[in-house]
Order: C-alpha cells, then sequence, then structure tokens
C-alpha cells in the first residue's frame, strides 16, 4: 500500500485535470442559462410567488449545481484522463453521466421555469414525443448496448471527436430516460397514473447493465485491443481491468434497483416522496 501510496504515476494523474474549452464553455452556458432563469423570473415577480407556492425551492440550484460538479468530474477530472487507459475508468465516467448528473439536473430544474422555458422554445410536441415511456426507454438502452461493442467503442477511443459525440448521447438519452421517472415539469408529461410504471420502468433498465457487466466478467478475452496497447497501470492487466469495469457494470444495475426500491416504498408511503 505504501509504494502504490508513493507511486509518482499516481501523484501525476491526481493533478491531470483537463480544461477542455469547449467542456468549459458548455458547463458554463448551463450555470449561465440556469442563473438567468431565475433572474427572469425575480424580475417579473414570479420567483416569489413561486417560492411561496412550494412550485421553486432552495434546493433547486444546490441539486443543479451537484449535476453540472458531476459532468465537471466525469469529463474534466483524472478520471476522463484515464478513461484511454483504463477500462474501468471509462466506466466509471459513464456512470456519472447515466446515474449522476442527469438525476441530480432534473432534480434542479423548477418546473415553472421548465414550462416556461418549454413553451418560449414551442418544443412541448417535440419534448413529449422524445420522452415517451418506450421510446425513451429504447432509445437509452439501446445507445448503451451500441457504444459498448468494439467497433464503435474503439472508434471513441480513436477519435477525440466521436468520444465527444459519445458522451453527448449518453448524457442525452439519460436524461430522456430519467425525466419519464422524475417528471421535472411536474404534470405535463406523466408517465403512467400509477407509480407502478415507473418501479416496472426502472427494473426493466438494470438487466441491459447486469448483461454487459456479465460479459465483460466471465470472458477471458480483451474486447477492446486499445487496452492491450496502452502502458498498463499499476501492474493491472488489461483483462482484469475489463473484469472490474464488469463489476462496474454491476454497481450500475444495482443502482436501478435501488432507485426501483425508492419508486416502490414511495409507493406505499407517499411521505416518502415528499420529503
Amino acid at each position: 500500500m505504501s509504494e502504490f501510496s508513493q507511486d509518482p504515476t499516481l501523484s501525476l494523474v491526481l493533478r491531470s485535470w483537463s480544461w477542455e474549452p469547449a467542456i468549459l464553455i458548455g458547463i458554463g452556458l448551463g450555470a449561465a442559462g440556469y442563473a438567468y432563469g431565475f433572474y427572469h423570473f425575480s424580475a417579473h415577480g414570479w420567483l416569489l410567488r413561486m417560492t411561496r407556492r412550494g412550485l421553486i425551492h432552495r434546493k433547486h440550484p444546490w441539486f443543479f449545481t451537484a449535476g453540472l460538479i458531476a459532468l465537471a468530474i466525469a469529463l474534466l477530472s483524472p478520471i476522463a484522463t484515464l478513461a484511454g487507459m483504463l477500462l474501468w475508468s471509462h466506466m466509471l465516467q459513464h456512470i456519472l453521466l447515466i446515474m449522476v448528473a442527469p438525476p441530480l439536473i432534473l432534480f434542479g430544474l423548477p418546473s415553472p421555469m421548465l414550462r416556461w422555458l418549454i413553451l418560449k422554445s414551442r418544443l412541448r410536441g417535440v419534448v413529449g414525443l422524445m420522452t415517451m415511456p418506450l421510446l425513451a426507454f429504447a432509445i437509452y438502452n439501446i445507445n448503451l448496448l451500441v457504444w459498448h461493442l468494439p467497433a464503435f467503442y474503439e472508434a471513441a477511443l480513436s477519435s477525440s471527436l466521436i468520444h465527444s459525440l459519445e458522451h453527448m448521447l449518453f448524457l442525452g438519452t439519460a436524461m430522456l430516460f430519467w425525466w419519464r421517472i422524475l417528471d421535472p415539469t411536474k404534470g405535463w408529461f406523466p408517465l403512467w397514473q400509477s407509480p407502478a410504471g415507473s418501479w416496472i420502468y426502472l427494473l426493466l433498465a438494470a438487466p441491459f447493465s447486469y448483461i454487459l457487466g456479465s460479459i465483460l466478467w466471465v470472458h477471458n478475452q480483451v474486447f477492446y485491443p486499445t487496452y492491450l496497447a496502452v502502458p498498463r497501470l499499476w501492474g493491472l492487466s488489461a483483462l482484469a481491468d475489463q473484469q472490474t469495469a464488469g463489476m462496474l457494470m454491476w454497481v450500475q444495475g444495482w443502482m436501478f434497483i435501488m432507485a426501483s426500491m425508492i419508486v416502490f416504498f414511495s409507493w406505499y408511503n407517499p411521505e416518502v416522496e415528499q420529503a
């Protein structure tokens, strides 16, 4: 353990934050747009009224900020630096983009502001179509499976443009998927009348992660040649790295199960949902 902690490679990696302008600009624009929404509502006298009615809460900016921080960690931190050399780091990056950032961002969107934005942009029909349960579920899971095929995965590793596209699709399809569970508009696009629909929706998503994780775990073949060619860090073989990534995919599946349990218990105990 002491040798590992004294490894200069570890110290170098921990300091290897990426400051890609496109990512910084994207996160900055998201933060600026969010701040403008509060300014606009305040300038028109709506903010105080909506706050008193319980439609806008102080917790909203905290959730949204946490979502942006999760994006920054996924795309700018050493996790992103290691993604090209360690498959498990790439999987951890995807978990942040799929399971952490989208729910936090959606939790942070006050429904009055989101409704106002959708009306102004005249995208209600498009949003309603893209977040239809079966379509959102299919788009998310097909995207997840396709990018883990060796040909697509290797293409993402070999091209920064394709890699950026991969991350945008992971984040975008995950936002559509979680939209139907969290319903940030609070009633405009309900999932089903019964929370049982949300519960089943989450349960059915878990096996896809389990299947991918099992494939990576049980096979003795390294699926992605890039990880055979790059320098191996800390004595971790490419096969052990792949197996660790498979375990992380199982963790992602368990996160879906945990989310389904939260929905299930809030179904029988409405106070859990209100809290």
